[in-house]
C-alpha cells in the first residue's frame, strides 16, 4: 500500500512538472488565483525540531516537503514568532531569525534560507504574536491572488489561519501523513 501511494505521489508531482509556470500578475488575476498556491510554515517544530537545546535540526519530512514543493514551483514561507526586540522592520526579524537558527544548526547542510526569499513574517508588537490573526492576514495578502496554505504543529495556530482566510494542516499528527500532500496543494478542493 505504501508502494503505491509512493507511485501516485511521484506521478503526480512528475506530472505537475510538466506544467507551465503562471507568474501571479495583476494582468491575470482570475486565472492566476486558480493555478497558483503559496504554502507557509511555522518553524520551530514544524520544519525545525528545536526540542534539544542548542542543536536544531529538521523535523521528520520538512527537508522532503520542501524539496517537493521547490520542484514544482511551489513558494514557501515562513510565519513565525520572535520577539519583536529582534529588529525595527521584518527584514531585521529575519535576519535574527536566520543568525538564531545558524548558530545553532546541527545539520551538515545549511538551513534552505533562500528557498524562502523575503517571505520571513515575524511579529512587529507582542500582540501580532501567533495565533493572533496579524501574521496570517499579512501572509494571505502577501500571497494574493495565490491561495494560501499555513502548515504548522499547534492546533490554535492553524484555527487562527484558517479564520484569517488561508487554507491549514496541522502537521505531525499520527492518522496523517506528516505534511500536507502535495496534491492538495497543486489541486486543492476549497479556494
Amino acid at each position: 500500500m505504501k508502494l503505491l501511494a509512493r507511485l501516485a505521489a511521484a506521478t503526480l508531482a512528475a506530472g505537475a512538472l510538466a506544467l507551465p509556470a503562471i507568474p501571479a500578475t495583476a494582468a491575470h488575476p482570475a486565472a492566476t488565483a486558480t493555478h497558483c498556491s503559496v504554502v507557509w510554515f511555522d518553524l520551530g517544530n514544524t520544519l525545525v525540531d528545536t526540542k534539544v537545546a542548542g542543536k536544531m535540526t529538521w523535523m521528520a519530512d520538512a527537508q522532503r516537503h520542501l524539496r517537493q514543493l521547490r520542484a514544482v514551483g511551489v513558494p514557501v514561507g515562513l510565519i513565525t514568532n520572535v520577539p519583536p526586540e529582534w529588529g525595527a522592520t521584518d527584514a531585521e526579524r529575519a535576519a535574527a531569525t536566520k543568525a538564531y537558527v545558524d548558530g545553532q544548526w546541527a545539520e551538515a547542510d545549511p538551513f534552505p534560507w533562500a528557498q524562502f526569499g523575503d517571505r520571513i513574517l515575524t511579529p512587529r508588537t507582542k500582540a501580532e504574536s501567533k495565533p493572533a490573526l496579524a501574521l496570517f492576514e499579512r501572509g494571505k495578502s502577501a500571497a494574493s491572488p495565490c491561495r494560501s496554505f499555513y502548515e504548522g504543529e499547534t492546533p490554535a495556530e492553524i484555527t487562527a489561519a484558517e479564520q484569517a482566510g488561508l487554507i491549514g494542516y496541522l502537521t505531525g499528527q499520527p492518522d496523517q501523513p506528516a505534511f500536507i500532500p502535495l496534491w492538495r496543494v497543486l489541486f486543492p478542493t476549497k479556494p
